[in-house]
């Protein structure tokens, strides 16, 4: 059974031993292990804080199959509250000759500075040799069912960045013809010390607009463009109501998607059983199922059949998996 949870502390060596498959490519993770240790930290604090609004924190997800920790996803929340995030708008510019009686538009690119806090999501990543069981939905939907148990510990406004495009040669055009000129770093430097904090690029990038059809023709071609490995991701996070802000990370150009938090669709359709226990036939649809707890949060996919508007049938195995008794709640979602 494949189970997304809160982060452990005795999580520690198997998540730091996934982090590594992830080669370079995964910054949005400390690289040694006493950085992760203090993310591990960061969020068991954060799920155990009385606090009842967002206050800067962060909840580490892992993706649990048999003894194996295959995958991982990241919630934060108060993003921007301290220093504006910074990103590319897309725009379009309107110039217009009065005595030519002629218009022209430009598509450019022009710093723009997110002020307002918002909820991120990030850090979703799967083994490579563990992809194609059905975890990845499971793992990125997780994020939202945690957040139904407890919506004001999460801004109202939901944000996540999708990777920018890169080719088989590992190159990223966007960053490579265009943002690479405005820094003295390599991509991985920039792309590290903008995770932590990205405010340095509004020093380093000018704030007036970029006219795309001046700048070279790859930059055109892949701004807003995903990263192969991140079309599902895209995908799934559309299914839920996640739509194109106009935003592009200006590193690699990746898009960024939004969503008020009370529109996304698991959590509109979150609903509360009582557990009964028996046998389930595999013909019934699959649902998201996870428990109320903030602290020890779980959550899966399972075969249920519905009883009444109050109570659901759980499988036996299921149920002994999952440590559950008749008469338990359970959330369920599609």
């Amino acid at each position: 059974m494949l189970i997304a949870r809160l982060v452990k502390v005795s999580d520690l060596d198997r998540l730091f031993k996934l982090t590594k498959t992830g080669g370079r490519g995964l910054t949005t993770m400390p690289k040694s292990k006493e950085e992760l240790a203090d993310r591990i930290k960061w969020s068991i604090k954060s799920a155990a804080s009385s606090k009842k609004s967002p206050n800067h924190d962060s909840y580490l997800f892992v993706l649990e199959h048999g003894k194996k920790l295959v995958g991982m996803s990241a919630i934060y929340t108060s993003v921007s509250r301290e220093k504006p995030s910074v990103f590319f708008k897309r725009k379009i510019i309107q110039m217009y000759s009065h005595s030519l009686k002629m218009r022209k538009s430009f598509e450019a690119l022009q710093l723009s500075f997110i002020k307002n806090p918002y909820t991120e999501l990030g850090t979703l990543f799967m083994n490579p040799n563990a992809r194609g069981i059905g975890g990845g939905k499971l793992l990125s939907f997780a994020r939202f069912l945690y957040m139904s148990n407890n919506l004001n510990r999460f801004d109202k406004e939901v944000v996540v960045e999708i990777r920018g495009y890169k080719n088989s040669t590992g190159v990223t055009p966007f960053w490579d013809k265009f943002s690479s000129k405005f820094f003295d770093l390599n991509f991985f430097d920039a792309d590290n010390s903008s995770y932590i904090d990205n405010h340095f690029i509004g020093e380093c990038v000018p704030s007036f607009p970029l006219i795309l059809d001046f700048l070279p023709r790859e930059v055109s071609r892949y701004c807003g463009k995903p990263h192969t490995t991140s079309k599902l991701a895209l995908s799934l996070l559309n299914s839920q109501g996640f739509k194109s802000n106009g935003m592009v990370d200006v590193l690699d150009g990746g898009p960024c998607l939004s969503s008020k938090l009370s529109k996304i669709k698991v959590i509109q359709n979150k609903n509360q059983f009582k557990v009964k226990i028996g046998r389930v036939n595999s013909d019934q649809d699959l649902s998201f199922a996870f428990n109320n707890s903030l602290v020890d949060f779980w959550a899966t996919r399972l075969f249920v059949e519905r009883i009444s508007n109050k109570e659901v049938l759980i499988d036996r195995k299921d149920a002994r998996h999952l440590g559950l008794k008749e008469g338990d709640s359970i959330n369920l979602s599609h």
